[in-house]
């Protein structure tokens, strides 16, 4: 028994040894192989299943790397983007390979879009912006076009006067023409200088027995045109500034502002407002804006107290040698000086004059036939006139007596530069800043004055700076019609800063 037990023993002894020689009988298989790692025992180590190895995703991209489907380990890096051309405002940088936008530059808007132009891009010449498109206004009318209320281009032209016996437009009931046989002109045209009606008579001069109506841009008022407008009551800041600051500039000099009205202001026909009232209020504002020691003369009420005289002529846009008396009186009251009475001047009268209007109208029989006169009041001091065009001087006279036109009549018309010397030796120079309604007026001052010097403000030949050089300049007169004071600002302060 003893024996048996010895040898089963062995036996074990021997298998314990023979296991551990040719290892377990039974693996412990541990986790399962991955890519990269093989399956082992977990008892003895021996590896079980090899490593399985990668499985290649798709190849790296510009911006994607090359991965194992399987562990997601990267295998390959993103190659990158490879750039094209530099970004313009017409078109980005992008990747040769790809296509992805890599970089992008914002166009440089042009002028807003209008009517009818786009916005573009100042660059590339891009549209950012379509064209708009006229926003149409009021249809067309008899005299007013169909306009664009955004940019004011006329859309649809204006249809025109269909006009009737009566002189009436038969589709807006404006009186737009003479009524046939309705007109009765007047008597002030004679030829004959000793029949006419004596200027300073307050009747007889202006005609309206019919409805006025336009002719062009003349309001025909029976037997005389006007330039009919209404400036308002405000006045105006820019001329009283620039004014101002020739006076500020020469302190030593005597300075006067003669603002002038027009016809329109007296003899406004019926049926249209009567700018009277408003424009007397704005030639006081305007002067209310001046600095006070400027003299300011009141034209308007000097020619108020002789509405109906022939201050005027019918057929022109100029005033006569009688308006411009008034507006010299005025001139005299605000400097304290004494003008001479209307009566103590020698008079010359031509007769048939048809003027500026007449021709503005669009030569309406009306106005034809009844033309006007020119008196012109001579001066009662001795002097010699010269004048200065293109760099030449030229001898001339203030008042010519040989014509019946204004600008054949008053210092030969229009001059950029001329110069007065009367007889009088009071040692006072005068310079006058005038537009043509000047030249009427220049006259009556050879007989306050030494020397008179006169500017056109509408000439850049002749300078102030330059002709105090040569004169001893005490006064200063600025002389404008209303329209032209309003129109010429910029001329006037030129010249008179010149």
């Amino acid at each position: 028994m003893k024996e048996t037990m010895r040898r089963f023993a062995l036996l074990a002894a021997c298998l314990l040894l023979a296991a551990a020689l040719i290892g377990c009988h039974k693996h412990k298989p541990g986790p399962e192989a991955t890519c990269t790692e093989p399956q082992k025992c977990t008892e003895c180590g021996e590896e079980l299943k090899g490593a399985k190895g990668h499985t290649p995703g798709d190849e790296a991209t510009c911006t994607e790397p090359q991965v194992c489907t399987v562990c997601g380990a990267v295998l390959a890096e993103a190659k990158g983007h490879t750039p094209g051309p530099e970004a313009t405002c017409a078109a980005p940088q992008t990747c040769t390979v790809c296509g992805e936008v890599l970089n992008a530059v914002e166009h440089t808007p042009g002028d807003e879009a209008t009517c009818t132009e786009p916005q573009v891009c100042t660059v590339c010449g891009a549209e950012l912006a379509e064209a708009k498109g006229h926003t149409p206004g009021a249809e067309a009318t008899c005299t007013e076009p169909q306009k664009c209320t955004v940019c004011g281009e006329v859309l649809a032209e204006a249809k025109g006067h269909d006009v009737g016996d009566d002189g009436k437009c038969k589709v807006c009931g404006k009186q737009v023409g003479a009524p046939a046989g309705e007109y009765n002109p007047g008597t002030t045209g004679e030829h004959d200088p000793a029949d006419v009606i004596p200027e300073t008579k307050a009747e007889g001069h202006y005609h309206n027995n019919i409805s006025a109506y336009y002719g062009n841009s003349v309001l025909i008022c029976g037997d005389y045109g006007l330039e009919y407008f209404n400036l308002g009551t405000s006045g105006s800041s820019n001329y009283a500034r620039i004014v101002n600051a020739f006076a500020a500039k020469y302190p030593d000099i005597n300075v006067a502002s003669v603002l002038v009205p027009k016809n329109c202001a007296f003899e406004s026909p019926a049926g249209y407002t009567d700018p009277g009232p408003a424009t007397k209020e704005y030639i006081a504002n305007t002067y209310g804006m001046m600095d006070s020691r400027i003299k300011k003369a009141d034209v308007f009420g000097v020619m108020s107290q002789h509405v109906g005289e022939y201050m005027f002529y019918r057929t022109d846009h100029h005033w006569t040698g009688l308006g411009a008396y008034y507006a010299y009186v005025a001139y005299c009251k605000a400097n304290g000086l004494t003008a001479a009475p209307l009566s103590s001047y020698s008079t010359v009268i031509n007769t048939g004059y048809i003027g500026t209007l007449y021709t503005y109208a669009g030569e309406p029989a009306a106005l034809k036939a009844n033309p006007d006169y020119t008196e012109a009041h001579l001066p009662q001091t001795g002097y010699r006139m010269s004048y200065r065009s293109g760099g030449t001087w030229y001898d001339g006279k203030a008042v010519y007596t040989g014509s019946n036109s204004y600008a054949g009549t008053y210092l030969g018309g229009d001059k950029p530069l001329t110069v007065i010397e009367t007889d009088n030796h009071n040692g006072k120079t005068v310079v006058v800043f005038k537009e043509s309604y000047g030249n009427a007026f220049v006259p009556y001052l050879i007989d306050q004055y030494q020397t008179v010097i006169v500017l056109d403000i509408r000439e850049s030949e002749g300078s102030f700076s330059e002709l105090l050089k040569d004169y001893n300049v005490t006064d200063a007169v600025i002389i404008n019609n209303l329209q032209a004071a309003v129109s010429l600002q910029d001329s006037l302060e030129r010249k008179l800063m010149s």
